[in-house]
């Protein structure tokens, strides 16, 4: 049925029908008010070609809560983002967005509703007694609100975006604390006889993001070859572990492996065995590098929180476990290594986007290079 006409009381109301672009679902829609049958008829045809030519635009009366929970959430888990991609994107709908914008019709969203909701983001406290989202979050909630709408008209939800000339919030760059190789190496020298003594020395010396040391399995590595493959991660989602995917392709990477490395790997596996032989079947063989002594992986928190005691306990500067692969990079690029070869070993997409993050590492280099270059040519 392409549509039909209904009389209401005095009055005969137009029906009609799409398709869902989120979940395929048939939608139903109305225009009453119409005085004669004709004129309602009239208006039915008209909206029915302009379906039929993917030209129609409903009246938006969806608030911003609808289009965010009821379509552009569901399409993106349908494109099988990472988990914890989609956790983040939940989050901050139902705890960012909806509970400032949540009613406000998406017709009727203007530039001043994004302002005060990141002022009221940035000045409100949460339940939990924080106060206000960081300058970095605030620019995330508007980043999910401008793609939900953007996703929209791209569907046929929406005629014109409403946040097209909204800015994002301006979020400074994170200061990144990265030891120095006093430090580091002191680091790995107090935790030599820890139980992960090569997790430690991985993520100093490969630069390995937390998720991907914990996704691990023997039978990504090589000792032989002396290299191991980063295929897969393990993250926190919702609260609980969950195995994921690198974020990108360039995350998919085979990362070599030094005789000391080789070397820490082989000592984790022959103690591995001997636990395995000890606990008999209360072992846990599925091949987690990252692992406790009855075979079971770690909770990826748990190695934070084991990281922040060791360096303590080494009288070391605090710093995040994360700040570990931000010590790795500048560790190398101060050290001369190709940025191009370091940007392979992080697994970036491009040496570009190295170059942003680590630009504070480099005048040092450029002034030792120029100065090398010029008593080469003109000395």
């Amino acid at each position: 049925m392409r549509g039909s006409i209904r009389q209401r009381g005095d009055t005969f109301t137009a029906y009609w029908f799409t398709s869902d672009p989120a979940t395929g679902k048939r939608l139903q829609h109305t225009k009453g008010g119409f005085r004669t049958k004709g004129a309602a008829q009239k208006h039915l045809n008209a909206t029915v070609g302009k379906v039929d030519e993917g030209s129609w635009r409903p009246d938006q009366q969806a608030t911003v809560k609808q289009l965010l929970e009821d379509h552009w959430l569901p399409a993106q888990k349908s494109r099988e983002l990472r988990p914890a991609t989609i956790a983040l994107n939940t989050m901050v709908v139902d705890s960012w967005i909806v509970p400032h914008l949540g009613g406000v019709r998406i017709s009727a969203l203007t530039p001043k509703h994004v302002t005060d909701m990141v002022q009221a983001l940035r000045t409100e406290k949460s339940a939990t007694g924080r106060k206000g989202l960081s300058p970095r979050s605030a620019q995330l909630a508007v980043g999910v609100l401008k793609a939900a709408c953007a996703w929209a008209v791209v569907n046929g939800l929406l005629g014109r975006d409403p946040t097209a000339g909204v800015r994002r919030p301006r979020a400074d760059s994170q200061v990144m604390r990265p030891w120095s190789v006093d430090d580091a190496r002191s680091f790995l020298s107090a935790t030599g006889d820890d139980r992960l003594a090569f997790a430690w020395a991985l993520l100093l010396t490969r630069g390995l993001r937390r998720g991907e040391l914990c996704g691990l399995r023997w039978s990504d590595v090589d000792l032989d070859g002396g290299v191991v493959r980063i295929n897969r991660t393990r993250v926190v989602v919702d609260g609980k572990a969950a195995d994921s995917t690198p974020k990108t392709t360039a995350g998919r990477r085979t990362v070599p492996l030094d005789p000391h490395l080789v070397a820490l790997l082989r000592t984790h596996k022959a103690r591995q065995a001997a636990e395995k032989l000890a606990a008999g079947p209360a072992y846990e063989d599925s091949g987690w590098l990252v692992a406790d002594e009855l075979g079971a992986p770690y909770y990826p928190d748990s190695i934070s929180e084991w990281f922040e005691k060791a360096a303590k306990a080494a009288k070391l500067p605090r710093i995040r476990l994360h700040d570990l692969r931000h010590t790795a990079a500048s560790l190398m690029l101060a050290s001369g290594v190709p940025v191009k070869v370091v940007s392979e070993m992080l697994g970036h997409s491009s040496p570009t986007i190295t170059l942003s993050i680590y630009a504070h590492v480099m005048p040092g280099m450029a002034e030792e290079a120029g100065a090398a270059l010029s008593a080469s040519l003109l000395g």
